[in-house]
């Protein structure tokens, strides 16, 4: 295309006008630093120049006086406008200056000399809470209070032998638990031997561990938040710490004898049992709650989704009525945590909807029929399953994201 077939028709705020010649001024906001005793300035940039363009132009006719008007009132209106430029297209833009001159010999004529100044808009700092900052810190500490729990319901001191020997089962079977999960899961196999043998350290100093709670807490709640290291997604990881939300909720063994509480080690048997139990549940479900704040959600009902499961759990688990009230507090601020974020993200998210193509075509035609982008074609395929790519069955519904 000829550079003349691509001129514009100049004009501002809709009012046209001719030019003689247009020019501009571009460049860099810079301010040179000299110093006593040194050659050579310093110069110091700060941005780009505000853009000015300038045209020698005019209105002419018989009727020039009223398109004369017309100019002059498009540019004593307040605020910015848009001009088209006749090479470089449309812009916003701000009257710098505008002078006019009407001359006896060429009469039927106004000619101005026209100053624009490019107007980016008042772009004021805006503050955007960091909403997957909040859930890591209530997470924090709903595992502080969580650990605190535990450590005043645990105990293995001076109790007989066969209340030491039902904790380290209660253990071990927690310890397996957390590593039936990683190998669920798709772990990250550079990650996965340091996991394996911070493992085999907690169980290979278990007997000590059992008469320091803190510690012994603090090794299990690693474990458990080493699974979201060792996920290959935030995704992968939650869905491998959701297998341990129900964990000691039911017998972990055909072997396994409820411990009836009658007399004081019976009694603390059982309390080390839900101590090990609960811990784990309620450490699964804080490190799910940081991991949801990594995710990156394909859809609006896939984020919403995932918040009501993990909201109804940490609302669960709080409720229970052995949760005394800093564990109490601490998961609901979580839970409250976890709300505003998932919401927050999921507000730029596209939802999904259902489309039945009439007739089976491929993958790439189909998106360029519903979105005009065929590089889209690989998350129809991905989303609905689709055995081949460049043959998506019509007469079927199909999951799609709208935009």
């Amino acid at each position: 295309m000829a550079w003349r077939d691509q001129w514009q028709e100049a004009s501002f705020r809709g009012v046209k006008f001719r030019f003689r010649s247009a020019a501009g001024a571009l460049g860099r906001r810079n301010v040179v630093h000299e110093y006593p005793g040194r050659d050579e300035a310093y110069v110091e940039d700060m941005g780009r120049k505000a853009r000015e363009f300038t045209f020698e132009a005019f209105v002419i006719g018989a009727d020039y006086m009223r398109w004369r008007d017309q100019l002059e009132e498009a540019c004593e209106k307040e605020g910015s406008g848009e001009l088209v430029h006749p090479t470089r297209g449309r812009m916003q833009v701000a009257v710098q200056d505008c002078r006019p001159t009407e001359n006896i010999d060429a009469g039927g004529m106004a000619s101005y000399a026209l100053t624009f100044i490019q107007d980016g808009g008042n772009l004021n700092p805006s503050v955007r809470v960091d909403t997957s900052a909040a859930v890591d810190i209530a997470g924090d500490n709903a595992t502080d209070a969580a650990s605190k729990d535990f450590s005043k319901s645990f105990k293995v001191d001076g109790m007989p032998d066969f209340v030491n020997n039902d904790a380290l089962a209660t253990i071990n079977d927690a310890m397996d638990g957390i590593r039936a999960a990683a190998n669920g899961m798709m772990p990250d196999m550079s990650i996965l031997p340091a996991f394996n043998a911070a493992a085999g350290g907690i169980l290979g100093k278990l007997t000590a561990l059992m008469r320091l709670p803190t510690d012994l807490a603090s090794g299990i709640a690693g474990q458990i938040a080493g699974l979201r290291a060792l996920g290959t997604s935030p995704l992968s990881a939650f869905n491998a710490l959701a297998t341990l939300f129900q964990f000691g909720k039911h017998a972990q063994t055909s072997g396994y004898v409820p411990a009836v509480p009658v007399t004081p080690a019976r009694i603390q048997q059982a309390s080390n049992r839900a101590a090990v139990q609960t811990l784990v549940r309620r450490i699964a479900l804080i490190e799910a709650a940081k991991a949801s704040s990594s995710v990156k959600y394909a859809s609006r009902e896939e984020a919403i989704a995932l918040r009501d499961n993990l909201v109804a759990k940490l609302e669960a688990e709080a409720e229970d009525g052995a949760a005394p009230d800093p564990v109490y507090f601490a998961l609901t601020d979580l839970r409250v945590a976890v709300v505003n974020d998932i919401q927050t993200r999921a507000a730029d998210l596209e939802s999904l909807m259902q489309y039945t193509p009439r007739a089976t075509v491929p993958a790439i035609v189909l998106a360029y029929q519903i979105y005009e982008d065929p590089e889209r074609d690989e998350d129809i395929v991905a989303r609905n399953r689709v055995k081949h790519p460049g043959f998506v069955p019509g007469g079927r519904a199909l999951e799609l994201l709208t935009g």
